[in-house]
């Protein structure tokens, strides 16, 4: 009896263990198509909206961008014949006659998702992304005529659990402005929309729209009213990672502009720093070529292994030419390489820091030849440096000294330039300048890094849910073994 009883117990508890590893392993599966993702979003939104879970809209409401490059017109179709049968969706080149694959909801539950608006206005905004998507100006159009009235129908409602939806309305709206060349045409809605955020503060939807307000200014080189913008505004702490680096883009930009150079290369390394590891390929190498100009601006050398490495190499060649020239301190050869990519520089709007740039080549000129020769005529720099013929040689050595950029001093009877013996660097205070600077970044990285910490809402009951997400030892073996 009493093996036959622990053979029963034995037998129940390895049907126990099946049953909470299939369990566990039900719940870990992820939809496997796109329509199931959306639907398992709207569920989420839902869910949300009943509970009041403000983070969790948000998160949903993020997930809308991503939707960006796998939603197709034949899935708009099946969400649009299911939550909206009186309304038209266009269909693109990538329709499929031959989808078949349903939502799976009940009329019920679609009843039911109707009634709520930001399960409407998610859905209209993936209809809104995908137009975008298009890359036409018809469907711009069409971007912007569905975005005012999303824009409307949100201000209608007045629900702050709308106000990260509302961010991705205005963000493409603009967007659909700027490629259709009318971005001066929405400058009004977007202050409007900043007023809005403050008053309701939205600090996502501030961040949203003052990137937007600086992009505008800046697409028509209004570097001023950007700055007396930016004095008048504060950008939100709390705000998520990928506007904090817009922004930091954006002000160091302007500074800069401004002829700040020190403060625009800090705000710009932090903005690089900040973007995302595997996307924001456009981002990052444009962040990387402002980053290089202000160095050099600054009279440093930028790292090489940045123009080098595969994946930047071809976007970066025009300004790692550039930058080999402003090193060698030859002045023509400059001038030619920025004769060859003025396109480029003025398309990505930084032909204005290029032209900057000729008194750095003349200094890194000089600096080498303070190291390589002990007296040279003035002639002879004169064709080393390849000045113009109506530059006098005599000026800009006698100004490089007075700057502390040579160490010589000029025989003006002879026309001979005698340098000086060069100093140990390590003698001077420049290693421990720089020791500090690198002090100074770490401590602000780790500032920026606790003012982001998120913790958990104490009114929001975790207890239970965290109890159903535990997994004993036995299960996490079973769960090992099934996977093998």
């Amino acid at each position: 009896m009493e093996q036959q009883a622990a053979a029963t117990q034995d037998k129940t508890q390895i049907q126990t263990q099946a049953s909470s590893a299939q369990q566990p392993q039900a719940q870990a599966q992820k939809p496997k198509t796109v329509l199931s993702e959306i639907k398992l979003q709207i569920l989420l939104l839902e869910k949300a909206v009943s509970s009041k879970d403000i983070k969790a809209i948000q998160k949903v409401s993020i997930f809308v961008k991503k939707f960006r490059n796998t939603v197709k017109s034949h899935h708009l179709v099946k969400l649009f014949n299911t939550f909206f049968p009186n309304v038209a969706v266009q269909q693109g080149n990538d329709f499929d006659a031959n989808f078949t694959e349903d939502l799976g909801l009940s009329a019920q539950v679609v009843s039911k998702l109707t009634k709520i608006i930001e399960v409407n206005v998610f859905i209209q905004c993936l209809y809104l992304i995908w137009l975008f998507q298009q890359k036409q100006s018809e469907a711009y159009e069409q971007v912007n005529v569905l975005g005012k009235q999303l824009l409307q129908q949100v201000q209608q409602n007045n629900k702050r659990y709308l106000d990260t939806l509302l961010g991705v309305i205005y963000e493409y709206l603009s967007k659909s402005h700027e490629k259709l060349g009318k971005l001066n045409q929405i400058r009004d809605v977007l202050f409007e929309g900043y007023r809005n955020a403050c008053q309701n503060r939205d600090e996502n939807g501030q961040a949203i729209l003052i990137n937007l307000i600086l992009r505008n200014f800046i697409h028509y080189n209004q570097y001023e009213q950007s700055y007396n913008f930016l004095k008048k505004t504060e950008f939100p702490e709390h705000a998520f990672g990928n506007q904090q680096a817009r922004f930091l883009y954006y002000t160091g930009l302007i500074h800069a502009i401004r002829g700040e150079y020190q403060e625009a290369y800090k705000n710009l390394t932090q903005a690089s720093h900040k973007a995302p590891d595997n996307t924001a390929f456009g981002f990052k190498v444009q962040a990387i070529k402002v980053i290089a100009l202000v160095e050099l601006l600054l009279g440093n050398v930028p790292n090489r292994d940045t123009f080098t490495s595969p994946e930047y190499q071809q976007a970066l060649y025009p300004y790692y030419r550039i930058v080999s020239t402003v090193i060698k301190g030859n002045l023509g050869e400059f001038q030619q390489e920025v004769a060859r990519s003025e396109n480029i520089l003025r398309r990505d709007k930084l032909f204005n820091l290029i032209q900057r740039l000729p008194q750095i080549v003349i200094k890194a000129g000089l600096r080498r030849i303070n190291l390589s020769y002990s007296r040279i005529s003035l002639n002879d720099i004169h064709e080393k440096l390849n000045l113009p013929s109506q530059c006098n040689a005599e000026q800009v050595v006698a100004k490089a000294i007075r700057d502390g950029t040579l160490a010589a001093v000029i025989d003006h009877e002879n026309q001979i330039v005698i340098t000086k013996e060069t100093n140990d660097l390590y003698g001077t205070k420049a290693p421990q300048e720089a020791y500090g600077e690198r002090i100074n970044n770490c401590l602000g990285l780790y500032n920026q890094a606790v003012k982001a910490l998120q913790y958990q809402n104490p009114e929001y009951d975790y207890g239970e849910k965290q109890a159903d997400d535990e997994l004993t030892t036995d299960e996490l073996l079973s769960l090992a073994e099934l996977d093998f």
